[in-house]
């Protein structure tokens, strides 16, 4: 297998999935639920209290109270299946009751990428606004708009017309001096790589419209599996800070590699 699959406490070959009874959890049938996608890096499962807290945070905005989630063990045999590779584990929790793991081998992306401005806006007053939910169906779409269009991600503006975040990732902007990124009130996903680089990197925070993205450097992803990877093109308009990039990758990495449990 080169697929771990772990649900509901136990090893399994194919994952199954329960026909609900109460329609207020209707779990996979309609998307209701949340994922969290940890790094595994040198055998340590990267940030794993900073994930696992942001987990019960979503887990309570969405009033999915219940019983004890008991996942320990199935992120413990996860990292054991890894044997020492980078990999990446997904922690999924569906409103049915569903617990399921699963893990596989991850390379960490380092390529430039293309992106398009989204043309339908994300709405930063919702409750699903920066909760990794199970209901990912926009993301999808959008993913597959950037794909018609030649591109490999998008940037989304919110109801407002400020920038939010990827279909995957957060945003940073380099803007010749200053690392920026969205702010939590854009509605953008409080994603843990963004978390650090606030906390530790000196990267700040502020609102920007979309027109602000053709007067920066330099432009990155970031996320948990990506640590920061470089944007090359937008709409069009190219990019050379490339060196700034590589640096902040390299300062992040190395000390990511120092800190597993920050």
């Amino acid at each position: 297998m080169n697929e771990f699959l772990w649900q509901n406490g136990e090893r399994v070959d194919r994952i199954t999935i329960s026909v609900p009874t109460d329609r207020s959890r209707p779990g996979f049938w309609l998307g209701d639920g949340l994922f969290e996608t940890m790094l595994l890096s040198d055998g340590e499962i990267f940030a794993k209290e900073r994930h696992l807290r942001r987990f019960e945070e979503a887990k309570n905005k969405l009033g999915l109270e219940g019983k004890s989630l008991d996942f320990e063990s199935g992120l413990n045999e996860a990292r054991g299946w890894l044997e020492g590779e980078c990999g990446q584990i997904r922690l999924t929790y569906l409103s049915s009751g569903d617990i399921v793991i699963t893990a596989r081998s991850h390379v960490i992306p380092s390529e430039p990428l293309k992106l398009v401005h989204y043309p339908y806006p994300k709405n930063e007053r919702s409750v699903l606004a920066g909760v990794k939910t199970l209901s990912y169906g926009e993301n999808g779409a959008a993913l597959r708009y950037a794909k018609q269009e030649g591109s490999d991600d998008v940037v989304f503006t919110n109801t407002l017309g400020f920038i939010t975040e990827s279909a995957l990732a957060n945003l940073l902007l380099w803007d010749g001096a200053i690392w920026w990124t969205p702010t939590l009130q854009s509605g953008c996903l409080p994603g843990l790589t963004r978390e650090l680089l606030l906390e530790f990197f000196g990267v700040k925070e502020r609102d920007f419209l979309i027109d602000d993205l053709r007067g920066m450097k330099a432009l990155a992803l970031t996320s948990a599996l990506r640590d920061v990877q470089p944007v090359s093109h937008f709409q069009g308009h190219s990019y050379s800070g490339f060196s700034e990039v590589g640096r902040l990758r390299r300062e992040f990495q190395d000390w990511r590699a120092k800190n597993p449990h920050p």
